[in-house]
């Protein structure tokens, strides 16, 4: 009896550590999917189990028997586990402790009283039989998981006959144990016998099925993946088209994709734009600004100039942020802003130009006027404000209309402007009052350069309703002194152009 159990023995322990390999290469092969794991762990548990089992016949240990029966039951537990993980269900940890503390309780009579160990058997077989059911009950009524159908009804029928094969082991340690017969070693039951030579081949089998069913869902997951990412694919050009703006998608500084959108904002076809340099198409000012961009793509709004294939530039609003799904990728959204920053440069002209003259309003002057006078005042440099004024404008205004009156406006200003110098600031500051500011300049400079501006004024002939008429200036001149504020200065201005209007107009006069 012993020489026929052993064969069997040495075979079932065989094929119960290639389960235990091959069920490490599908955890290693499957990860992250947690329930080859489970089957690996039980597999091993299954081997220590035997294994324990084994050493317990050669030296008769009856602690050894125990150890090796309660890691069988403990791996066979953590197999069914793992079923349960690889359909979804909650997993019922309760029953790996609840098969141990049944089992562990009867194996008492090795210290505590004389049994038989038929008995344990008939125990072990009802626990380690009832445990598959479980597993076999939820493989066939599942219902929503076609793919892994066969390899499913493979594992259940397996299990199933595992669980029969164990059950008949029982019931004839239970036989044996009803007749009476006396105590007998493990080994000796011929009950034990069953599951090397049937219980471990359907074991083999069933896990055969499981790793099918493994393989079955990888592959059914992989095509709805990639059924997901062509769907995701779709969704994103069609994103790509729809959007108003230009997009690219950014690798490594490369253009990997682009909308027509930006196809026509380049005037470059898509095939071209393709794995092409990106910072290319920007103007070389802007160049390092983009760079910078698309390296941090933190979806800051940038201004950049970029140029078209026709040469001309275009103004444009540039934003890039990471694609979270590809950590290489960045995209880039391109907006056209070139009629927006027209608007605004004319929005900023209008803010500093007068209207009427195309002259330096006000509110502009004032601001240079008071960095110049800050300027002379750190320096010590010379600086002189002229405050002009067109004679008897009224009478032109009444005499030959307002249009001419404004024309003659237009006519002084241009003259002004081309007649100052780079460092000169002229401007209208209301009516028919304006004032020029010549900085680096000694009251004498500015006495020669007012004086040239009154002979050219005088010399002009404008057209208006009643026929030609000429205009005429006055000026008044105040140079910076140490603690003048821009009003000091410009009271003292405004007074010597007063008084060259009362003392005959046409006339420069210098301040006190």
């Amino acid at each position: 009896m012993e020489a026929l159990y052993f064969s069997p023995m040495l075979l079932g322990i065989n094929l119960i550590f290639a389960i235990a390999f091959a069920a490490t290469a599908l955890w290693r092969m499957s990860r992250p999917m947690p329930a080859p794991r489970y089957w690996m762990i039980g597999a091993w548990t299954l081997v220590l189990g035997v294994l324990m089992f084994g050493i317990f016949i050669s030296t008769r240990n009856p602690a050894l028997n125990i150890i090796g029966n309660l890691l069988q039951l403990c791996g066979e537990a953590i197999i069914v586990l793992g079923v349960f993980r690889f359909i979804g269900r909650p997993v019922p940890y309760w029953i790996l402790p609840a098969s141990v503390l049944v089992f562990g309780s009867f194996n008492l009579h090795y210290w505590v009283y004389a049994g038989n160990s038929d008995l344990l058997m008939t125990v072990y077989a009802v626990v380690a039989g009832l445990l598959p059911v479980q597993a076999v009950w939820l493989l066939l009524k599942l219902r929503d998981d076609p793919d892994t159908r066969p390899a499913r009804l493979l594992v259940g029928v397996c299990l199933s006959l595992y669980s029969l094969v164990t059950f008949a082991r029982g019931i004839l340690a239970w036989q044996a144990y009803a007749s009476g017969e006396t105590y007998v070693q493990p080994y000796e039951s011929f009950s034990y016998l069953l599951p090397y030579n049937l219980g471990i081949p359907a074991l083999v089998m069933g896990f055969i099925g499981m790793t099918l069913m493994t393989m079955q869902r990888i592959l059914s997951d992989s095509r709805t993946n990639a059924e997901r990412a062509r769907q995701s694919a779709l969704r994103f050009e069609r994103l790509l088209n729809v959007s108003s703006a230009g997009i690219a998608v950014i690798r490594d500084g490369r253009i990997s994709d682009a909308n027509r959108q930006l196809e026509a904002l380049l005037g470059i076809p898509r095939e071209t734009l393709l794995d092409s340099e990106f910072s290319q198409y920007a103007k070389p000012r802007s160049r390092s600004l983009l760079l910078r961009t698309v390296h941090e793509a933190g979806g800051e709004l940038v201004d950049v100039d970029i140029r078209r294939v026709d040469g001309s530039i275009l103004h444009v609003e540039l934003r890039v942020l990471p694609l979270e799904d590809v950590s290489a990728d960045c995209i880039a959204e391109i907006r056209d802003v070139s009629h927006r920053r027209t608007l605004e440069d004319e929005l900023k002209r209008l803010a500093t130009v007068d209207p009427l003259t195309g002259a330096m309003n006000r509110r502009y002057f004032n601001s240079l006027f008071s960095r110049a006078l800050k300027r002379a005042a750190r320096h010590e440099t010379p600086l002189c404000l002229a405050m002009l004024d067109l004679d008897h404008f009224k009478k032109i205004n009444d005499l030959h209309g307002h249009q001419a009156g404004d024309e003659a406006l237009r006519q002084f200003s241009r003259y002004c402007e081309r007649q100052a110098r780079g460092t000169d600031v002229f401007a209208r500051i209301g009516g028919e009052e304006f004032v020029l500011l010549m900085a680096d300049t000694s009251i004498e400079g500015a006495m020669i350069i007012l004086g040239r501006l009154r002979e050219g004024v005088a010399a002009m002939r404008l057209h208006g309703s009643q026929g030609m008429f000429q205009i005429q200036v006055s000026a008044g001149i105040a140079q910076y002194r140490r603690g003048d504020s821009m009003e000091s200065l410009t009271q003292r201005a405004d007074k010597a152009l007063y008084e060259a209007k009362l003392t005959g107009r046409n006339r420069i006069v210098v301040a006190d």
